[in-house]
């Protein structure tokens, strides 16, 4: 049995697809902080923590780009799934609104269009 069940829906696929990714970039961070603070403490460097951390992040935006790169395409897959499923909710509703228009003002004259003051 899976610890965790999988969401039925689209949103709830993009949100635990998400949540997944932004973990990982998290880990992502923690691990090359880890390695900077090792290779810090056998050289006996003194690098300030803040730096380690900016040049972790710096170090694993784009190694995420590589490393995630199927899981950012299956968060894109499922932001398509979202906007497919809300433009199905909302095309019925365009098509009773264009039904139950009335039209209040006469149509306007074409512009070029040759009025005749008799």
């Amino acid at each position: 049995m899976p610890l965790t069940r999988r969401p039925a829906t689209a949103k709830g696929q993009l949100a635990l697809h998400m949540l997944i990714y932004n973990g990982a970039q998290l880990l992502l961070v923690c691990v090359a902080a880890g390695v900077i603070l090792a290779v810090d403490a056998l050289t006996s460097l003194d690098v300030p923590v803040v730096l380690v951390l900016l040049i972790a992040l710096g170090i694993s935006l784009p190694l995420s780009a590589f490393t995630l790169r199927k899981l950012r395409r299956a968060i894109n897959a499922n932001i398509e799934a979202v906007d497919r499923d809300r433009a199905e909710k909302q095309r019925p509703k365009a098509k009773n609104r264009r039904r139950t228009e009335t039209r209040i003002h006469a149509p306007r004259p074409r512009i070029g269009s040759s009025v005749s003051d008799t």
